[in-house]
């Protein structure tokens, strides 16, 4: 008698995506940021519970704005009010994201002005959403994806994006993986980097090259300072998916043991195998340590989220065929950065350039081309909250010196790894200071005098999120919590 396998039900592709994500990202997160080949079995340490990861905190907002949304489509602008109403992240291009809402820069520039992380992965790993409300519509997956990218990242980011989210709406109609990528390759700009790095993983399995032999070959193309490079990390999420030939353990363990962003990359893996095979078919090994339990932290704020991955699912079914299907229009991909009239922002400070060329307007992060050609700049800082703990970053692959009233307070040396970044920037470059009342004089010194260099100066509170140089404070300030998280080494 011949067997005959019976497709999982729609539901339970759901289910398995959300259950999959779950187990991923707990499996990934010890290991995040780790960029060696680890040798990961199973959980370690073992969980009682999925702890809270933005990997499906983003979601369960959109989940919130979809649900109460009147319309049956979404713009940018809608995004955009729930970015300030319920998301409270400070981690690169969410806290660079959430300043440049709060200062009002135009919802059409807000994910690429003054963005260091526009090719992060933050947009790649909420994808899952648009692909189980539109399954088998890859198109429309893709509209909105791009969309939701479109807020905190640049071509990359929402390339990885789009990507996964065509992916994953395909597997969850019964396409397998494997054609399923091939199908959302041809939805990216060809030459993009995250299209590059994909076609070489793909072409190493095809020739069989093994499996970890094709990651060296990865990383040596592809490598980068930032653990969270998106064309690096989506293409190790497709190596996993590759290599690991359908079977959940096999693909969610490559992930992890892969490096680097590791909790989004088995998140991903996880979701995608969940998708294609229900959630019948994920192990109980996998299941049991974690539960069903959805849990949040508190950078979520104003929203009804799910309390178990049951409810997430049926919440996520009921949202099918709410919002309009959309044709496919290839995006304008050119990483063009709208123009944004710095002198109308609040938060805009001038520099002094240290060559005494003419004064330059700035706010917060990657230094302007004169003041780098000048070697540094001056300028003058009256808190908005004095007496308090700032955290300041003066970052410069060159080297760099910050002194604040004539005391130098930091001296980044050069050879520093470039991710300017609040939470994570390189040990040298960091400090925390306390200012008094008043006006205090600012001063960095670059290692060198070129337009062309990186370098940043950034200023933040206690809690990571960017500050503002002026004494008046920002709408919408953050709601975190005021004790300092753990900076990443």
């Amino acid at each position: 008698m011949t067997l005959t396998l019976v497709p999982p039900s729609l539901t339970s592709r759901v289910f398995g995506c959300w259950l999959g994500k779950s187990i991923g990202g707990t499996l990934g997160l010890p290991a995040e940021g780790k960029m060696d080949r680890l040798h990961y079995t199973f959980y370690d340490p073992v969980p009682t519970i999925a702890p809270p990861n933005d990997d499906l905190e983003l979601q369960l907002v959109w989940l919130h704005l979809l649900e109460t949304h009147k319309d049956s489509t979404l713009t940018q602008q809608d995004f955009a009010d729930a970015w300030l109403n319920h998301l409270h992240y400070m981690w690169d291009e969410y806290g660079r994201c959430r300043w440049n809402l709060r200062r009002g820069v135009p919802v059409s520039a807000v994910g690429t002005f003054e963005n260091n992380f526009v090719s992060g992965m933050g947009s790649p790993i909420r994808s899952e959403i648009w692909a189980c409300i539109f399954p088998g519509d890859p198109a429309s997956a893709a509209y909105y994806a791009a969309l939701d990218a479109s807020l905190d990242h640049g071509v990359e980011g929402i390339a990885g994006e789009v990507l996964f989210a065509v992916m994953q709406s395909l597997v969850a109609a019964g396409t397998p993986v494997a054609e399923a990528i091939f199908s959302a390759l041809t939805r990216i700009p060809a030459d993009s980097e995250t299209a590059r790095a994909l076609i070489l993983v793909a072409n190493a399995h095809k020739r069989g090259v093994p499996v970890w032999d094709a990651r060296k070959d990865l990383l040596a193309k592809h490598g980068n300072d930032n653990f969270t490079h998106t064309p690096l990390n989506v293409a190790l999420t497709i190596w996993a998916l590759l290599y690991g030939e359908g079977d959940f353990e096999k693909s969610i363990l490559l992930a992890v043991n892969g490096g680097y962003d590791t909790d989004c990359t088995a998140a991903t893996v996880g979701a995608t195998i969940g998708l294609a095979i229900g959630t019948e078919a994920i192990p109980d090994r996998w299941r049991q340590p974690i539960g069903e339990g959805v849990f949040i932290g508190s950078g979520i704020v104003g929203i009804r989220a799910a309390a178990s991955l049951g409810e997430l699912t049926d919440r996520t079914v009921a949202l099918i065929g709410k919002l309009k299907t959309k044709t496919w229009a290839e995006l304008d991909w050119s990483p063009v950065i709208p123009s944004v009239d710095l002198a109308t922002l609040p938060g805009t400070i001038t520099l002094r350039p240290l060559d005494g060329s003419a004064p330059v307007l700035w706010a917060n992060g990657e230094l302007p081309a004169a003041v780098k050609a000048a070697g540094g700049a001056e300028w003058d800082w009256t808190p908005a909250h004095p007496d308090k703990p700032h955290f300041v970053i003066a970052l410069a692959r060159t080297g760099a010196k910050l002194f604040i009233d004539g005391a130098l307070v930091i001296d980044c040396p050069t050879g520093q790894s470039y991710v300017p970044a609040t939470h994570r920037s390189a040990e040298p470059s960091r400090t925390f200071f306390t200012p008094t009342p008043g006006t205090h004089r600012v001063r960095v010194e670059l290692g060198a005098s070129s337009d062309q260099q990186d370098a940043t100066v950034l200023l933040a509170y206690k809690n990571l999120h960017i500050a503002p140089w002026t004494p008046q404070e920002i709408p919408y300030p953050a709601q975190l919590s005021d004790t300092a998280p753990a900076v990443a080494p």
